[in-house]
């Protein structure tokens, strides 16, 4: 009863509209993600929540943070690039420039046991060793362009993964280095421990996922399919993480600034990546955009060797202690910078908006924020606390553990096609009194300053916003005290300005071919050609099974036409068919009310003659009688022809059982078109004319017959024209 309540009051305030309306409702995953999140995450349940306290601990003012690390203190360092800083941020986020470098970019950093920071570089390969009083220099050049990665063994050495050549590098505390383990991969992009002291890598281009033993024996625990193992960490079960990324032949796709920071409407933020090569430094002029595709659903976990994800654009991977491993999650979109197992979750970040996940324990994923940022590119865990570095701009963030007070989403603009007037939105949600729904409506694609002001949805779903062609709804949530809100879905109604239907063709098909409507049901006894089911599927934007078009069948005397009409409404077409003769001023019906686009005519009902049809769509079965619009289209002119050629057959003369007729065809109305000779009921022989070729609506033939036996023979003579019209004529002649 309630619902059609609601259907009612929509018909109420919209009454000069067309009368179905349609409906955008956002209710899924990728509908709410399609729209912008501010402290407010989008559940594995598909329910918008408010996030966790996000807050800005420090602003670097560079371009964007390559690396971040924390010492014992708690203190964060951080490696920005593309100016060669280092900055350190204490507990209570203040922050200071420690290190102003000679290099670009401080990809890597680390930390020792008595807080002595690393920190490589590139596109100069150095190690940096600074002092906690600042003392700085370069404690080891491997001769190298870059310092993908730094970490520690156990026995304090610190190991560097480099490229462009592929090696892993062990130091010792005094600066001496040696070749550990020489990969075939080009780079190697990250580094961990595990809890036996094995160093797991991750490669470019092979995409491996490596464990390497302190003697330096390596094992291939994955073969990801992929080009890249961006990030690897290793949980305290001894679990693997490891996000995976494709990237162009030659490139190591890490996050850099956006060419902006506008909104994307469509949700979808391009990931980026530095060129990299054999002889050349990567610079900030190198930075290219790789375009971004479309997110789809995680896999169901399952062990594999060796697996392809196919096109996505990345997936972040589980190795379980028994080298099982699992695909935890997987996007052609989003690229996926960062992984940090935390709290018994997994923490994971991307470059579409700053997005940072979380999975739990069931593999079900939440998008936990978006940050304010186009990149987030570092997590950082110091004690139970989580940071979080970005690009575009380097900002350093702080993930808190009580949630935030109020978050806000706004959708993405909703294209009706046509200026529409507002229903009463409906939405669904947990302690719906602490969420208020506005709108907003204009004519342009993306909002500017001519859009409406945000006008509040009152408690009954009525929005002031004026009828427009495009609309955004945007949800405030509040806590109150224990009391949270939770949004799963939103409805806004709307009916678009009626339009005009429009004919777009109409055919007339070639004498003789009659047209029969193809009767098809599916599984639920449901007509594809019923024009309530092709508009009902429309409407709900679903895919709905193509027209059947009819059969075309050979029947003697048949006319038919065949039409193509549209409605930008959807609404449901009828036909009304008429026709004219040439120099005719009224159109006459044929037939009304067609629901077909189709119709078939017994030629022999009109005198031969030239002729045209008009079809006129009307919407009004969509629409009251006042309201509704007609559209209508001419055929091009066409014969009909019921008269058959006439035919004359004159015996020229009989020579050795020879026989020489001269045959005269003529038709008023068409073109000649095939001539056949048959001797005494045998089979049809086609025959020509003088001049070679049937063209004409007269044409003169002189048949000569081969050799015939004495006696009495009929010579049978028929032609057609352009209209299966047969003409047909004999001779009786007598061979002696």
């Amino acid at each position: 009863m309630k619902k059609t309540f609601w259907f009612f009051a929509l018909m109420l305030a919209i009454p000069l509209f067309a009368v179905t309306p349609q409906f955008w409702e956002t209710r899924k995953y990728d509908d709410f993600q399609k729209g912008k999140l501010t402290n407010l995450s989008l559940t594995s349940d598909d329910e918008l929540a408010l996030a966790p306290r996000f807050d800005t601990v420090f602003n670097t003012e560079q371009t964007l943070i390559w690396s971040a690390v924390a010492d014992s203190k708690g203190n964060v360092y951080l490696g920005t690039g593309h100016d060669g800083k280092i900055f350190k941020v204490d507990p209570s986020g203040k922050g200071i420039q420690i290190a102003d470098l000679a290099e670009l970019d401080v990809l890597a950093l680390a930390v020792d046991s008595k807080d002595v920071l690393y920190a490589g570089t590139s596109p100069d390969g150095k190690v940096y060793r600074i002092e906690p009083g600042g003392t700085l220099g370069v404690f080891y050049d491997p001769g190298v362009k870059y310092i993908w990665s730094l970490i520690f063994d156990k026995q304090g050495r610190l190991l560097v993964g480099t490229g462009d050549r592929g090696v892993i590098y062990r130091v010792t505390p005094d600066g001496k280095g040696e070749s550990f383990y020489d990969t075939d991969e080009t780079h190697i992009m990250s580094m961990a421990l595990d809890k036996d002291g094995n160093l797991i890598a991750g490669g470019d281009p092979k995409g491996y996922v490596y464990r390497i033993s302190p003697e330096g024996k390596a094992f291939v625990l994955y073969d990801s399919g992929m080009r890249e193992v961006h990030s690897v960490a290793v949980g305290p079960n001894g679990t693997i993480y490891a996000s995976v990324i494709n990237g162009e032949p030659g490139q190591a796709p890490v996050p850099a600034p956006a060419p902006s920071s506008t909104d994307r409407p469509s949700g979808a933020q391009p990931s980026v990546s530095v060129t990299i090569g054999s002889t050349s430094a990567a610079t900030a002029q190198d930075i290219q955009v790789i375009e971004p595709l479309d997110q789809v659903s995680p896999d169901t976990p399952r062990a594999q060797t060796r697996r392809s994800d196919g096109n996505a654009q990345s997936v972040v991977l589980e190795i379980l202690p028994d080298g099982i491993v699992n695909t935890l999650w997987r996007s052609r979109e989003e690229t996926v910078f960062a992984v940090l197992p935390h709290a018994g979750k997994v923490l994971f970040s991307t470059g579409a908006k700053g997005r940072i996940y979380t999975m739990d324990g069931a593999r079900s994923a939440t998008l936990l924020l978006e940050s304010t940022e186009e990149q987030t590119t570092r997590l950082v865990e110091v004690g139970n606390r989580v940071y979080a570095a970005s690009a575009n701009v380097g900002r350093l963030f702080s993930i808190g553990d009580a949630l935030a007070t109020s978050g806000t989403y706004e959708s993405n603009v909703k294209d009706t096609d046509a200026i529409s007037s507002w229903g009463k939105l409906l939405w669904k949600a947990e302690n719906q009194d602490l969420i208020q729904i506005s709108t907003r409506a204009g004519n342009t694609s993306a909002p500017d300053k001519t859009w409406s002001e945000w006008a509040l949805v009152d408690g009954s779903g009525t929005t002031t916003s004026p009828k427009a062609r495009f609309i955004q709804w945007r949800a405030v949530l509040r806590a109150d005290g224990s009391r949270s809100p939770r949004l799963s879905s939103v409805k806004v109604p709307y009916l678009q300005q009626n339009f005009r239907p429009e004919v777009t063709n109409v055919d007339v098909l070639p004498s003789g071919v009659a047209l029969q409507k193809v009767a098809v049901t599916t599984g639920n006894n449901v007509n594809p050609n019923d024009p309530a089911t092709v508009r009902a599927n429309a409407r709900a934007g679903q895919s709905a099974l193509p027209r059947i078009p009819p059969r075309r069948v050979p029947q003697r005397g048949a006319q038919s036409f065949q039409w193509t009409a549209t409605d930008k409404n959807l609404d449901t077409l009828t036909y009304d068919l008429s026709y004219r003769g040439e120099n005719e001023r009224t159109w006459k019906i044929l037939k009304k009310d067609l629901e077909d686009n189709f119709y078939t005519i017994n030629s022999d009902t009109l005198p031969d003659g030239i002729y045209s049809v008009r079809v006129v769509a009307s919407d009004e079965p969509s629409n009251p009688a006042d309201l509704a619009l007609k559209g209508d289209m001419e055929s091009k002119p066409f014969f009909i022809d019921n008269t058959p050629p006439v035919v004359t057959l004159k015996l020229e003369n009989i020579e050795k059982g020879r026989v020489r007729i001269a045959i005269e065809a003529v038709d008023q109305t068409s073109t000649l078109n095939q001539a056949e000779v048959a001797i005494d009921t045998g089979d049809w022989r086609p025959v020509f004319p003088k001049d070679g070729i049937i063209d004409s609506k007269s044409e003169s033939f002189s048949y000569l017959s081969g050799e015939l036996a004495s006696g009495e023979h009929v010579i049978a003579f028929r032609i057609y024209d352009q209209n299966d019209n047969a003409g047909m004529g004999k001779l009786v002649v007598r061979i002696p």
